[in-house]
């Protein structure tokens, strides 16, 4: 196979591509048993696709000798209709994946494999890079630490449940079945889970704590990292988990709706201002808060997220308390955060990007906060006391009225960019309409195969 001849790189860029395959052979020489590196990237469905490269390869892309292209469904396949995709282009289009080689770890859960998160670019894109999520994270990122004299520490919470060949709920003797209990800890899922921390450990992956969440449920709780290392840590964990449970004959799903009738899965977002720099609080939380049925459509990506719209969940009504779990967001402490309106189907750089974006018109535009630390139950609470907390807006209850938000939501479409919004809308209005054909049964199945 020939290659295609070599860009021309002067100046910055050749400078760029010596620090590349500086970085990528520093991590050869520290990792001598890598023989692939996986190029990774996630899609507009939350979906987590790569390439698995040898490692003679990878030195070439690294000092753009060669390129990683991939397909245009890549990117834009919808999970309701793949493999079939409905671009917005009247033509096949060219894409590039632009590995960030800073984000070279082991697969701590694979011997001999590594794995580097990308940005994704769009040959025709009227900006480099205005279609890739990971990029609108980094954009959103430098302007918040930078503007605002502050740095983004970043922690996940990760629930799963743990299904059999069957897709049923596995029953070994010891069954999990209640929030923080022994029960279903003490012999062969202490075990998996153990070599799942073990595996993450080799991935410079760190946990802050691991325990039983509901009945059949897990969670393992990443421990706090720099925003992009934090991302890119998820993601390796995600595949971490599923890797190690499918080996022994178990499916481990994120999915938001594993079973019919039993927990729902959510991935929360632990969020905390490391330097106090300039940042007002109110108005970074507010500007958020106002966005909120915009950012549901990025955090509650999936047709079956909604069934999260309710008290111990991501919240029935927008606003924000400490300690407070039957809101989309429970306060901690001073400049930390929980944001409960995510789940496993979302693009974790893209949710994270819209909501530093959603942050950023709050700081911007000094908003001031209509809403109040609400530390009560807000289905217990009458009209007066939840309109005194600024409690008066009800979150999206389906996919659809999220995108609608979105659709209408001006400013944060400028701030994130309109080709990335308009591209993830016509994946997820696509997902909507095939979606609402099929029985919850059909659905269930189809994303225990994606999440």
């Amino acid at each position: 196979m020939s290659l295609p001849p070599a860009p021309t790189t002067t100046g910055k860029a050749k400078l760029e591509d010596s620090t590349d395959k500086a970085k990528l052979e520093e991590f050869l020489r520290n990792n001598e048993s890598i023989k692939y590196v996986r190029l990774q990237w996630i899609d507009y469905s939350g979906v987590l696709r790569a390439r698995f490269v040898p490692i003679t390869r990878c030195l070439q892309i690294a000092s753009s000798k060669d390129d990683a292209r991939m397909s245009q469904s890549s990117m834009l396949v919808p999970i309701s209709t793949a493999p079939r995709i409905f671009s917005l282009s009247d033509y096949h289009e060219t894409w590039f994946l632009h590995p960030d080689w800073s984000s070279l770890r082991p697969c701590g859960f694979k011997a001999g494999h590594a794995s580097v998160m990308s940005f994704v670019n769009q040959k025709d894109a009227k900006k480099m890079f205005d279609k890739c999520p990971r990029e609108l994270m980094v954009r959103a990122l430098e302007k918040v630490e930078k503007d605002w004299g502050t740095e983004i520490m970043i922690g996940f919470e990760i629930e799963f449940v743990l299904l059999d060949g069957s897709n049923n709920v596995i029953e070994p003797l010891d069954r999990l079945n209640g929030y923080s209990r022994t029960a279903g800890l003490r012999a062969r899922t202490l075990d998996l889970v153990e070599e799942i921390i073990e595996a993450l450990e080799r991935s410079s992956v760190k946990i802050h704590h691991f325990h039983a969440e509901l009945s059949d449920q897990l969670e393992i709780a990443l421990a706090p990292e720099p925003a992009l290392n934090a991302v890119d840590s998820l993601v390796l964990a995600q595949e971490a988990i599923r890797a190690i449970c499918i080996r022994r004959n178990i499916k481990a799903t994120m999915s938001p709706k594993p079973t019919l009738t039993g927990p729902s899965n959510g991935l929360h977002l632990h969020l905390s201002l490391s330097k106090p720099g300039r940042v007002p609080e109110g108005a970074f939380i507010t500007g958020i808060l106002n966005h909120m049925g915009s950012l549901c459509a990025f955090g509650m990506a999936n047709y079956d997220s909604y069934g999260r719209s309710v008290n111990d969940c991501a919240g029935e009504w927008i606003g924000f308390g400490t300690d407070n779990r039957d809101l989309p967001v429970r306060k901690i402490s001073d400049r930390h955060w929980e944001f409960r309106m995510m789940d496993g189907t979302a693009n974790p750089y893209l949710f994270v990007g819209a909501v530093l974006l959603a942050a950023l018109d709050g700081l911007e535009n000094k908003m001031e906060s209509v809403w109040k630390d609400c530390k009560f139950f807000p289905d217990g609470m009458n009209e007066k006391t939840r309109i005194e907390h600024g409690i008066n807006k009800r979150m999206p209850v389906t996919l659809n009225e999220a995108l609608d938000y979105l659709k209408s939501d001006s400013t944060l479409n400028t701030r994130i960019g309109e080709d990335l919004v308009k591209w993830f809308i016509s994946v997820k209005d696509k997902e909507v309409e095939e979606f609402g054909k099929w029985t919850d049964e059909q659905r269930r199945v189809r994303f225990l195969e994606y999440f």
